[in-house]
């Protein structure tokens, strides 16, 4: 896969949690005034704080407090599932991507996060990150059979798919994720770009592993003065998101949509074998592969017997999963509202082929 198609989640289900993190990058809110007189800097950061105030440069207060609501939705592309029960059964060659034949997955969360930041240098802030998020994902898959293998007639027999697809609507989840990053700023007249990067770590109550997440961004914008000493900065960029720990997922759920969904799959997979089993018993003794053929579909009509009759007697089935997002990549605009120096109003937008972001909060900066 190129840059656009490399590594994002959950169970299926879990993997939004830890996007609610993205885009927490400062922009650049520093001025000149040349007419102001030189004074001691008060405060105990940024180091270098008083260079830049003997330079009659207006810097951000060094602290602040951000409270954020953030909606992120995503496609995923699930290239490994597979599911076993509690006696140990396991159906890989049978239950997997190819034959679920997966034609939908998105993932969407929301939720609020807190983020706490301090300016170390001048042009370099570091913040934590604390956010609950609830989320959901919306999987539909089309259950067909492959068979990779000569059929009788010398060819390659043609694949079976089940003629409607299956959509599980929701399957819901609770995250939370802690996280840091920091940020860089260079800025010249009005102008000012930024570079972020931050990495969190999610528990979800559909997962066993914590899942580490990276999200990079740039940004380049313009600040302009309003009325009452307001200030505006507008900005447009980019942003990148990817799962850090790439192994599968694992963990055990019981969700009656979900089981519903594969309960309907095991008998369209059965199905389609019994059809092949008509096939191959039709055909005369002496065809070549015959009885080979019908101890392979025998073997997997039993299994999938088995499969269905757990699924109907479990509580819960073991989920293996890992997933990529489909598009890593994509296009931030927003703008920052400098109400007062203790004060800010931020807003973005991120948009993307299959991808829908958005981010709205209030920040709070102080001193001491």
């Amino acid at each position: 896969m190129g840059a656009y198609k490399t590594f994002t989640l959950l169970l299926i289900f879990s993997c939004m949690n830890s996007v609610a993190m993205f885009g927490q990058g400062e922009t650049a809110q520093s001025s000149q005034d040349s007419t102001k007189l030189k004074t001691e800097y008060p405060y105990v950061l940024p180091i270098w704080g008083q260079k830049v105030a003997d330079r009659n440069i207006k810097m951000q207060l060094p602290f602040g407090i951000n409270v954020n609501y953030v909606y992120n939705q995503m496609t995923l592309d699930l290239t490994h599932f597979s599911m076993n029960f509690y006696d140990g059964e396991n159906l890989d060659d049978i239950i997997n991507p190819e034959t679920l034949n997966f034609t939908e997955t998105v993932g969407t969360t929301n939720g609020v996060n807190i983020r706490a930041d301090a300016w170390i240098f001048p042009f370099f802030n570091v913040y934590g990150i604390y956010s609950r998020n609830q989320g959901s994902t919306k999987v539909a898959f089309q259950p067909r059979v492959v068979e990779k293998d000569l059929g009788p007639n010398g060819n390659l027999m043609e694949i079976r798919t089940l003629e409607e697809p299956i959509d599980v609507d929701k399957v819901t989840f609770t995250a939370n994720s802690f996280g840091i990053g920091s940020t860089l700023v260079y800025g010249w007249s009005d102008y000012f770009v930024n570079v972020d990067g931050n990495m969190t770590w999610s528990t979800s109550d559909l997962l066993e592993q914590t899942v580490a997440f990276f999200v990079g961004s740039a940004r380049i914008g313009k600040r302009v003065s309003l009325k009452n000493d307001m200030k505006l900065a507008f900005y447009i960029g980019a942003m990148y998101r990817d799962f850090v720990n790439k192994e599968n997922n694992t963990g055990s759920i019981g969700v009656p949509e979900l089981d519903e969904g594969i309960a309907r799959a095991i008998d369209g997979l059965t199905a389609i074998n019994d059809e092949q089993i008509l096939l191959w018993e039709s055909l005369p003794e002496s065809t070549p592969g015959r009885d080979e053929k019908l101890d392979e579909l025998y073997a997997r009509e039993e299994r999938l017997d088995h499969a269905s009759e757990r699924l109907e007697n479990s509580d819960a089935i073991n989920y293996d999963i890992k997933k990529e997002i489909v598009n890593n990549w994509s296009t931030q605009i927003g703008f920052n509202l400098e109400i007062n120096e203790n004060w800010m109003y931020r807003a973005e937008l991120g948009y993307r082929d299959d991808q829908k972001f958005f981010m709205t909060g209030l920040q709070y900066r102080f001193g001491f």
